[in-house]
């Protein structure tokens, strides 16, 4: 019997680009994992908006406390004997707050534990950008896998790189999309159940994400299987032109040396040609000697420009049409011998082999923290339901 994983979906949490990669999420896992979708009664109205994950309602309860002092012993006891680093107890804070700011109130879902689930997938809130229901929803649901044993993962759609850590403190992992909110979590959390997100799957979770990041993903599933590349294997996209063989032929060899690392990215064009010869033609003639080091490479039609979210990076001798589309969502590295060092945005230029090899190494390096969604949710299914 497949496992079940439990993916909560509240309102201003998914947008059609986010829909249609839930789904194609779910179809590619479908032979693994009953991924289902949730969505609680207070969020009915994106049910109409995501009908094609088939959602599942349910309801919840809410339990109020009028009494203000009684109120703010509830919180007291449930903050426990807890202080800041500097200053006041948890508990005494409350009493800055008119007496613990009025009402207490609790929040449960009416929801039963489908048979074989092995875990729960949610957004962590924030104070800049989630409503007060939000975070209800997210504190019950966690209470809710608590009491049920099952494992439960936050994932970053708004930024977690920030002063706020209890929100990202309650669930068992998170998954982020940003490298800054990785390393933050990696400081600030006890555990070590955070993951980073490759480029073209975080891509996906923002309110701006549009059809290419979307057919970026598709595409990198793809390759990824067609090419049969690993997922420690770091991927370089080289927007080459036949103008500049002979610059990327020199910027090839200063590469070598980490070649069993690299999976390398061609552009190529049908009017990219020089007598009878292809663009795809010249690179494996000309480059023979200096791919043998390299531990794959693949061509791509130049015009596809969603399959360079595939890459870790951008790599070119020369700033471009690619590097331009690229910018917004992939690093980009331009080594240009003659131009001076520069750094805007996601892009950089450098002038010499040794900073060129240390940006890609610094890429290389990067790249080992990155997991794929699939990954994670497969991962859930090994640990099955806790017995703690």
């Amino acid at each position: 019997m497949k496992k079940k994983i439990i993916w909560l979906i509240q309102s201003n949490q998914v947008t059609p680009v986010i829909t249609d990669f839930l789904k194609t999420l779910q179809k590619r896992l479908e032979q693994y994992i009953d991924l289902l979708f949730m969505v609680p009664e207070t969020s009915l109205d994106i049910i109409k908006n995501i009908k094609a994950l088939n959602p599942i309602s349910f309801q919840t309860a809410t339990r109020t406390a009028t009494d203000s002092y009684q109120a703010y012993l509830a919180k007291r006891e449930s903050l426990d004997k807890k202080d800041f680093t500097d200053g006041l107890s948890f508990a005494d804070t409350l009493l800055l707050d008119d007496l613990g700011g009025g009402n207490a109130q609790q929040t449960t879902l009416e929801l039963t534990l489908p048979d074989n689930t092995c875990g729960l997938i949610l957004q962590v809130p924030t104070p800049l950008g989630s409503s007060e229901m939000e975070e209800r929803i997210f504190h019950s649901s966690i209470l809710w896998a608590k009491q049920n044993k099952i494992p439960v993962l936050g994932y970053e759609l708004l930024p977690l790189d920030t002063r706020w850590t209890l929100a990202p403190s309650l669930p068992d992992g998170i998954i982020t999309r940003h490298y800054e909110s990785y390393e933050h979590l990696k400081k600030q959390l006890s555990h070590n159940n955070i993951w980073l997100l490759p480029i073209y799957e975080a891509s996906i979770f923002s309110s701006v994400s549009t059809s290419f990041n979307l057919y970026g993903v598709k595409a990198c599933y793809h390759y990824r299987n067609e090419h049969s590349i690993p997922t420690d294997r770091t991927i370089l996209y080289l927007p080459h032109n036949v103008a500049m063989i002979y610059e990327y032929q020199e910027m090839i060899k200063i590469l070598q040396p980490l070649g069993d690392r690299l999976h390398l990215m061609f552009s190529i064009g049908k009017d990219q040609v020089r007598g009878a010869y292809s663009q795809r033609e010249m690179i494996e003639i000309t480059y023979n000697n200096e791919l043998k080091y390299f531990a794959s490479y693949s061509f791509h039609n130049m015009n596809n420009h969603w399959e360079m979210m595939m890459a870790d990076t951008i790599l070119a001798c020369s700033a471009c049409f690619n590097t331009q589309i690229a910018e917004r969502n992939i690093p980009c590295i331009i080594f240009d011998p003659i131009l001076p060092s520069m750094t805007t945005g996601n892009k950089k230029r450098v002038s010499t082999k040794e900073k060129l090899l240390q940006f890609i190494k610094e890429t290389i390096e990067l790249h080992q923290y990155k997991r794929e969604l699939a990954d994670i949710l497969m991962m859930l299914t090994r640990i099955g339901k806790s017995d703690d």
